[in-house]
């Protein structure tokens, strides 16, 4: 009898003991929260040693921002398979050269942060993200497609562009016409990442969002934003 009990009590144990790592493996869905730093890389808006005159052809000569971050997350048909989407608010800045470097790229660069000051960057996203293990530690990969659009507040913005920077205007118009010609952006994105279930239900999540930024008739951005959040399963 009481090597019968003894037995008993030792399966159960051992069950308790290998299910309960999987807090999250039975449940659908996931939100969470996140921020990271917004690293783009500048393509040259210098063209056989002149400025490229004709605006639409202008990249974005942004630089590195904030992201702050959403995500929900729905389990599709099996525990490795789980649809995302995002809605991200960045707060990019284009660069501001010292006043001695007056390079061409650095004048156009200046102008440009003076004039825009920090834009505002809405993004949305969709992707599938592959969890490669589905207990605690749950390392995955994700692809996805966005759309970002980028706002500026600045007064400057619309007016035209000053005296002092008139060779940077090509062929005039607003501040914005000229130095953010291409606010509506499409990107792809591959980022791979981790999940770690620290308590019931409740993850840290770590991730490296590799993106390239879509831009017709100008050079594409690459860009990767570095970050960290809390996701909830539910």
């Amino acid at each position: 009898m009481r090597a019968t009990l003894f037995a008993w009590c030792t399966s159960l144990g051992l069950l308790l003991c290998v299910a309960t790592p999987a807090h999250a493996q039975y449940r659908n869905n996931s939100f969470g929260f996140d921020v990271g730093g917004w690293l783009i890389q500048k393509p040259s808006v210098v063209q056989d040693g002149a400025l490229i005159e004709n605006t639409s052809n202008r990249p974005l000569r942004l630089e590195n921002g904030l992201r702050l971050g959403g995500e929900t997350n729905f389990k599709m048909s099996a525990d490795h398979w789980w649809f995302t989407g995002r809605v991200n608010l960045g707060f990019l800045r284009f660069p501001n050269p010292s006043a001695s470097d007056q390079s061409i790229e650095a004048r156009y660069d200046r102008a440009a942060h003076a004039d825009l000051g920090t834009l505002l960057g809405v993004q949305g996203a969709m992707g599938i993200r592959y969890v490669i293990f589905t207990d605690r530690f749950r390392p995955y990969v994700q692809f996805s497609m966005s759309y970002l659009r980028l706002f500026s507040f600045s007064d400057q913005a619309d007016s035209e562009c000053e005296a002092g920077v008139a060779d940077l205007c090509g062929n005039g118009g607003s501040s914005a016409t000229n130095f953010l010609p291409h606010p509506n952006v499409g990107g792809v994105h591959l980022q791979p990442g981790f999940e770690w279930i620290f308590t019931r239900d409740t993850a840290f999540h770590l991730f490296a969002d590799v993106q390239r930024w879509i831009i017709f008739n100008a050079a594409d951005n690459n860009a990767v934003v570095l970050g960290a959040g809390i996701i909830f399963f539910t």
